[in-house]
């Protein structure tokens, strides 16, 4: 129910848009109660008074989440170009000169900030055109239209680019859900792509098909998301990352070594995260897996085998297996053989998208988030690909 509300509440006064309507519903029932002749009408004020208090609470949350965002969005403005792609704008920060190659378009995981990758991204700025950007509702980028959809935020990319001036062709670098997009966005626009580096991405199967997480998982991330954009549009909302990352856990140590590496934009992140719109839009791309929805958005998401033709596409998975995986989730030893199978096999579907497609294993040791663990790797991986591009022809801006 709360879906069709998105384009609401994602928006920068939408709670405060809420709170109003609350109030003239308060309003409405107590002028009916005063009004009314009916027995009931005692209750009928008892409850216009909760209705208007409530209202009231919330307003004031509104405009205290309001305020608190236009703060740190003041003090972190956008380091790029926010362009419009068509009745919204979306924020690119592109640097670097190509030197006779392919830019680079870094894609990272969940629905995060392109800011998320700012490591890799500085990493390479000076030696390649590097390109980070902002999905709808993250970032500097305004909310843009709902439902959220990964071949809805393919095009966008392409327009994007387009509108950026960015020239391509593009190597474009994805990681886990960002990997999705970045194999469907190949898919749409392959004169667009010198390749495609696949960080560990997610294939469609993996949700449709696990016997362990699967769609399950995203419904729940889905209305997680959902709370902390309602605790966000009434001013309540606290990063449950500050408690993680001072856990000795392995979630708080993958964090530390995250704020470590972002140590020049962590605060320009977290004061884009204290958005409604970031979190909203984070359930909607979460939801086009649900029930009644997959069907009608699977056809648009699959990268079928042989799609890519020829492009070079490279897939670079964890090389432990999926044990790390499946062992927490505490199933017995015949499921859990099962769902090792699944994971270690659907994390390569990807090879079959292209006749040029080539596995690579990430280090010893690091698990499906090496893009931080061992994020020198990936640089690498990438800076030898260019090298191999430039020497073939690849033309460039």
């Amino acid at each position: 129910m709360i879906e069709i509300l998105y384009p609401l509440i994602a928006h920068r006064w939408g709670g405060v848009i809420v709170a109003v309507f609350l109030v003239l519903a308060g309003v409405f029932l107590l002028s009916w109660a005063r009004r009314s002749k009916s027995p009931h009408r005692g209750l009928g004020k008892l409850l216009a008074w909760i209705v208007c208090g409530g209202a009231g609470l919330v307003l004031v949350g509104a405009l205290v989440s309001v305020a608190i965002v236009a703060y740190h969005g003041s003090r972190h403005p956008a380091p790029g170009e926010r362009i419009d792609v068509g009745g919204y704008r979306m924020h690119i920060l592109a640097e670097g000169d190509d030197r006779g190659g392919p830019s680079v378009v870094w894609i990272p995981g969940a629905h995060s900030q392109g800011l998320a990758m700012y490591h890799l991204h500085s990493a390479l700025r000076g030696e390649a055109r590097s390109i980070l950007f902002d999905r709808p509702g993250t970032g500097w980028s305004d909310p843009g239209p709902f439902p959220r959809r990964t071949a809805v935020e393919a095009v966008e990319l392409a327009r994007l680019l387009e509108r950026a001036d960015e020239k391509g062709p593009f190597v474009v670098v994805g990681h886990s859900y960002g990997g999705l997009l970045a194999a469907n966005f190949a898919r749409r626009y392959p004169e667009q792509i010198a390749a495609v580096v696949l960080l560990n991405a997610s294939p469609p199967d993996a949700f449709v098909y696990a016997p362990a997480y699967g769609a399950g998982e995203l419904r729940d991330l889905a209305r997680q998301a959902e709370r902390e954009g309602l605790a966000k549009l009434v001013g309540v909302w606290r990063n449950r990352d500050d408690a993680i990352v001072e856990s000795d856990t392995e979630p708080g140590e993958l964090l530390r070594r995250q704020r470590t590496l972002l140590a020049d934009v962590n605060d320009a992140m977290a004061a884009n995260r204290r958005r409604p719109a970031t979190s909203f839009a984070e359930a909607s791309i979460y939801r086009e897996f649900g029930a009644g929805k997959i069907t009608e958005t699977a056809p648009d998401l699959v990268v079928y085998d042989g799609e890519l033709g020829d492009l070079p596409v490279v897939v670079v998975v964890p090389g432990e297996g999926a044990a790390g995986l499946v062992e927490p989730l505490g199933l017995d030893e015949a499921a859990a053989v099962r769902a090792r199978n699944f994971f270690e096999r659907a994390r390569v579907r990807y090879l079959d998208v292209s006749s040029d497609a080539r596995l690579v294993h990430s280090p010893p040791g690091t698990g499906h988030d090496f893009p931080y663990e061992t994020p020198e790797f990936v640089v690498e991986l990438v800076r030898g690909l260019l090298e191999e591009l430039r020497g073939g022809g690849a033309t460039g801006r």
